[in-house]
């Protein structure tokens, strides 16, 4: 009997009576409400998830993966199968993984495959991930898996069930070329996803049972991922005990370094969807927030009426916060289910296809501390809100006037009215909404032009791959002979200088040797013409000019410890000064800032034991069309060479295309934050000013000059946003490309764009005054005698 008394008691106090009342006559907006506030607050937790997940993809697939440190490449100094036992007893060596590469041609192509050579690779270290069909059968020797991130160079793309065809090589003579071996036809049984693919090499995976039935018949060679136990920090022993145990100046990729060609991108991806989860988030807490505020203040209107009826300030607080409990939980259903259904597309880019766990997941910490974040804003805005509107005494707040007024630079009186309703400062709502404008013209301002600056460094970048030690455009492989130290053949160069558009060649020499305690591909260049000779990337210092001279890449002076004028032994014995620093073509092997540069003749020395080859760098006159000149070069060579090909653009760079759309998706929710928020502040100022127009109108001001009034303030609002916004989206831009830069590394180019920079003025005034049209008609059509009539 008690427990009924108390609740009729509850239900029928003042605040009882007005919460119930107040609930039954608006539960559909309270309701919108929260579904607002809840899909605002889930698409920027989504966002700010993808963000998460975009950070660790690459590490997340290599702990599935059980992926290893480093690969051996026992494979650039011979064919022959070494002796791994040595080095596998190392100290910071914890496990090594066997693997072969098997050459031929694919479906056609020459290509090369990979298979294991032991029980350990892709089964208890690199085992990858099976997306489709199935993993290989280790005892059958004419199964294949195919990674899903490309097929191999030239080769169609497969899938389960088709039949691959093996034209292997026999043997390999450095004059004659490759000599032909068995063929193979091979079936897809699987389609694999491994951070090999990233970070090393893709393409087809033979199984360890096709090594053991046709190793005698086929030319392979054998090298070794290595599982290091303290990881990168063990790097420096292994490339010292590498060289020792297998051969001098043997290379090892540290699979560290290279991941960079993946979390080069993925770091900007995350960054991006770090920023869009911020801009949702104070999108949806200006708007949404603002819209809370107006429905918490509703209570002003009857605080009057209730304070007579005995109620306190707080019992009318919390007599506005009961209504929006709905809201409140409404908000919280809404923001988890928008979170775990969004992320179904996150992360995207580069990072989505790492992503071995790319789908819908669900952040158990993350949601529901965003759920108890959501709930509490609420109901804190809502409290705040109502207390402000349960303590209004029915006096005009004062406003101070803008700091032009108090300067007398407000004249004519039109711009004078727009520019302090634009600047106006005090704890008037319209003080609150001229400075909510301001921020958001100067946060869209500042956010498109840092984007507009870093989207610029992107451009240049992919636009000059030099930036990425890609000094030539194509690369020709010369039938054997034709190219040698001595440079090219009589009839190969002029078959070149007679080619149209090629501005220079020359040839490129490259060897794997011994450069203090590390084994690094070594460089040189023989210049075929001199008007536009070719020359690889110099970051730092200059090119070696004799043979006691040699160039680093940033990488390889780092492992070594040295710099500019510093000595250091190579693999002949004698030392050699460090005059510069520059950036390699990369490969497989090795990243573009490893290297060693050399003089023709130094280079000749260190390739007396062998192992040395040579390519034909071409650059062309007119760089517009690199793909279709490359095309027309192959065909007027025909015959003459073996083939021509487009140089070969690092990851790292190529990566960065995945970048590009992120920041044109971040600049639109940007803009639209700007557009919103001047919008908003333009047509609140007609609604809650209609009294202040009225009398403006009374006074003699016309129907245009209401429409300036508007005008001038959304110009007042554009102009502070750009006087503020543009400097600061420069050096936000400038400073997000010089971490990309760094990162990466790329050589730095400054990535201001001058000529979009100064599109922004124009467009933001103009923006400003197309926002202000409406409004300023509504303010024109208003009628004095009509909205004065009540006073």
């Amino acid at each position: 009997m008690s427990t009924g008394l108390r609740s009729t008691t509850t239900v029928t106090t003042p605040i009882g009576l007005w919460s119930r009342t107040d609930l039954r006559a608006r539960w559909r907006s309270l309701a919108v409400l929260g579904v607002l506030a809840g899909l605002t607050a889930g698409l920027a937790l989504a966002a700010l998830d993808g963000a998460q997940r975009t950070g660790s993809a690459l590490s997340r697939l290599e702990r599935r993966n059980q992926a290893t440190d480093a690969v051996v490449f026992a494979s650039q100094g011979s064919l022959d199968v070494p002796n791994w036992e040595k080095l596998s007893h190392r100290p910071e060596v914890s496990r090594i993984a066997r693997w072969t590469l098997v050459f031929g041609l694919v479906d056609g192509v020459d290509s090369v495959l990979i298979a294991p050579s032991d029980q350990v690779f892709m089964n208890e270290l690199d085992r990858p991930v099976v997306v489709a069909g199935r993993m290989f059968d280790r005892s059958a020797p004419n199964e294949v898996v195919v990674t899903d991130d490309q097929p191999p160079d030239g080769v169609a793309p497969t899938k389960v069930g088709d039949i691959v065809h093996l034209d292997a090589y026999a043997t390999f003579d450095p004059v004659t070329g490759p000599t032909p071996g068995p063929p193979f036809d091979l079936t897809v049984v699987g389609v694999i996803h491994t951070s090999l693919s990233y970070e090393f090499t893709g393409g087809l995976y033979l199984s360890p049972a096709f090594l053991e039935k046709n190793a005698a018949e086929v030319m392979h060679a054998e090298n070794a991922m290595v599982d290091l136990r303290n990881g990168q920090a063990d790097i420096a022993a292994l490339r010292r005990d590498a060289s020792t145990d297998v051969f001098p100046g043997v290379p090892v990729l540290d699979f560290h370094v290279t991941a960079r060609r993946i979390t080069a991108t993925t770091e900007v991806e995350r960054a991006m969807l770090a920023l869009l989860s911020l801009v949702i988030a104070l999108a949806g807490l200006a708007f949404v927030g603002q819209a809370m505020a107006r429905s918490a203040s509703s209570i002003g209107a009857d605080a009057p009426t209730l304070r007579a009826l005995g109620m306190t300030r707080r019992q009318l607080t919390s007599a506005a916060i009961w209504p929006h409990v709905l809201t409140a939980t409404v908000a919280a259903a809404v923001t988890a289910l928008t979170a775990i259904i969004a992320s179904r597309w996150f992360p995207v880019g580069l990072a989505g296809r790492v992503d071995a766990d790319r789908g819908i997941r669900v952040n158990v910490v993350l949601v529901v501390g965003a759920v108890a974040l959501v709930v509490l804003l609420i109901l804190a805005e809502v409290a705040i809100a109502g207390w402000l509107a349960a303590g209004a005494d029915g006096r005009i707040a004062v406003t101070r006037p803008s700091w032009l007024a108090r300067l007398g630079l407000v004249r004519p009186l039109t711009f004078g009215i727009g520019a302090r309703m634009a600047l106006e400062s005090g704890r008037r709502t319209d003080g609150r909404n001229s400075r909510f404008a301001l921020v958001g013209a100067v946060a869209a301002v500042c956010g498109v032009v840092a984007i507009l600056t870093l989207s610029h460094g992107l451009a240049d970048a992919l636009r000059n791959p030099e930036v990425a030690g890609v000094a030539w455009d194509a690369s020709v492989v010369a039938n054997p002979g034709d190219v040698s130290s001595s440079g090219l053949a009589t009839k190969l160069d002029n078959a070149l200088r007679a080619q149209p558009g090629v501005a220079s060649f020359a040839a490129v020499g490259r060897l794997v040797v011994k450069v203090g305690e590390v084994g690094v591909p070594a460089f040189t260049v023989i210049d075929g013409r001199s008007d536009e000779p070719v020359r690889l990337v110099t970051l730092a210092g200059r090119s070696p000019l004799v043979d006691d001279e040699v160039t680093l890449g940033p990488s390889t002076a780092r492992d070594l410890g040295v710099g500019i004028g510093d000595s250091l032994a190579l693999a002949d014995g004698r030392t050699a000064t460090v005059v510069g620093l520059g950036l390699f073509p990369s490969d497989v092997h090795a990243q573009f800032d490893e290297g060693v540069l050399v003089t023709n003749r130094r280079f000749v020395a260190l390739a007396s034991a062998g192992g040395d080859e040579y390519s034909v760098a071409v650059r062309f006159r007119d760089r517009a069309d690199i793909a279709g000149q490359v095309d027309a070069l192959g065909r007027g060579l025909a015959g003459s060479v073996q083939y021509v090909a487009s140089v070969e653009l690092p990851a790292e760079l190529t990566n960065l295309h995945n970048v590009q759309r992120l920041p044109t998706v971040l600049s639109v929710f940007v803009t639209l934050l700007g557009v919103v928020a001047v919008g908003h502040a333009l047509f609140s100022s007609v609604r809650r000013r209609r009294k202040d127009f009225a009398v403006l109108r009374a006074l003699g001001i016309t129907r245009r000059g209401a429409k300036l009034v508007l005008a001038a303030q959304g110009s007042v609002v554009a102009v502070v946003g750009l006087v503020l916004g543009v400097p600061l989206g420069l050096a936000a831009g400038r400073s997000g490309w010089r971490a990309i830069t760094d990162r990466v590394p790329l050589t730095f180019r400054s990535p201001i764009a001058l000529v979009p920079i100064v599109l922004v003025i124009p467009v933001a005034i103009v923006a400003a005054n197309a926002l202000a049209l409406w409004p300023g008609l509504r303010a024109a059509k208003l009628e004095p005698a009509t909205v004065l009539r009540s006073e």
